[in-house]
């Protein structure tokens, strides 16, 4: 059976979390996860349950496509990841639109109280969109 694609979009507080299906089709969400001393082995946990084979995280570009403060905490954070899932192959993808695009669509389908605890995993959707969308064309 072909391993599932996991998506992190890494924030200071919290981590949004999205799942593929087995074909690397669709990109499901999962509860954003806080970023506190377990956050390694809650990751470890959904790699397990879910059987992914690969983790995509969302590297925050500047607008002129250069990698700053937050980029920098970003691949700390995913080298710390690396320790816990070596076996797991760790991708990045630029995620410089996702948060945006997330507060868009959130907008229109979500009430405002509910947005919040959302916005973090709905930009680890497109974060994963963005990364199978780039597998298929290849």
């Amino acid at each position: 059976m072909k391993k599932r694609v996991l998506a992190l979009d890494v924030g200071d507080k919290r981590i949004g979390v999205a799942y593929s299906d087995p074909l690397g089709i669709s990109a499901n969400p999962l509860p954003a996860i806080e970023k506190d001393k377990k956050v390694f082995e809650k990751i470890r946990d959904i790699v397990d349950n879910y059987q992914i084979g690969t983790v995509v995280i969302g590297l925050p570009l500047t607008l002129k496509g250069e990698e700053g403060e937050q980029a920098k905490k970003t691949r700390k954070f995913a080298q710390k990841l690396k320790e816990y899932l070596p076996d797991i192959e760790i991708k990045f993808v630029d995620e410089r639109f996702t948060t945006a695009l997330a507060e868009r669509q959130l907008r229109e389908t979500t009430k405002k109280s509910k947005r919040k605890q959302k916005i973090d995993s709905v930009s680890a959707v497109y974060i994963l969109k963005t990364y199978l969308d780039s597998t298929q064309i290849q």
